[in-house]
């Protein structure tokens, strides 16, 4: 079944086409704000680095599931990224662990539904979260898959550069049956250890959760009063999730 935006898709080219494209905006405007509902956190200083609260496996996995559930092309990419502008303290997962997170939608990368500066006092913003390289309200983003990114020379005041070090080869079942493939793994005694307080369906009942509330058959829980309190309304509302997600991509 196609919905009203998913118009057929032309397989030559590198531009996103039609459906891609509207996929794109289907997650920006729609995925987006109900994921970071649900995972992003106030940035925190910690003895590594700022650990700017981001989530940004979580979001790329719900992502990447959100794209192939609306039948586009998707993967996984984990790598690093370095955050360059004076207003803020530098940011960056370069010589850190765990490294950060994304996915393709298409040929177009980084899509990055997580990242974003509005915890950090008097930082520039995005004007929309990431869906490719370019301006983007007070930054320019730019992807690379290697180094050679960091020597060259800042374009603007404020660069997202991000640079790809692996592609996830695991398939959508794979990633379905066993999400720790991907997942990192919380502390067992955070807040957020959902899967420990609702089992080991809920980050596939969050995906079909976002793919029905953009579909048009599912109520966004961002009026919930907490997130613990919207992840507990998905783990009672969407039994069998695995079952119709692989349904849905098709497998």
């Amino acid at each position: 079944m196609l919905f009203p935006f998913q118009i057929a898709l032309d397989p030559v080219g590198t531009w996103p086409q039609p459906r891609a494209m509207s996929v794109l905006k289907t997650l920006r405007q729609q995925i987006a704000p109900e994921l970071n509902f649900l995972y992003t956190i106030p940035p925190a200083e910690t003895p590594l680095g700022w650990d700017c609260g981001w989530r940004g496996h979580e979001h790329a996995w719900h992502a990447f599931f959100v794209a192939r559930m609306f039948g586009s092309r998707a993967s996984l990419r984990t790598g690093d990224f370095a955050i360059l502008s004076r207003l803020l303290p530098p940011l960056t997962t370069l010589d850190r662990e765990p490294k950060h997170a994304w996915c393709t939608i298409g040929d177009l990368a980084p899509v990055d539904l997580s990242m974003t500066f509005a915890a950090f006092a008097d930082a520039p913003q995005l004007h929309a979260p990431i869906t490719g390289e370019g301006p983007n309200g007070d930054w320019q983003v730019r992807y690379a898959e290697d180094e050679s990114i960091l020597d060259e020379s800042v374009e603007s005041g404020n660069e997202v550069l991000y640079i790809e070090r692996q592609i996830v080869a695991d398939s959508a079942e794979v990633l379905l049956e066993d999400p720790g493939r991907f997942l990192p793994p919380p502390p067992p005694a955070a807040s957020d250890n959902w899967v420990a307080r609702h089992g080991p369906d809920i980050s596939a009942k969050i995906s079909l959760h976002c793919y029905r509330c953009a579909a048009g058959g599912g109520r966004s829980i961002r009026n919930r009063a907490t997130r613990e309190d919207a992840v507990a309304w998905i783990a009672a509302n969407y039994p069998e999730p695995r079952a119709a997600i692989l349904k849905l991509i098709g497998v």
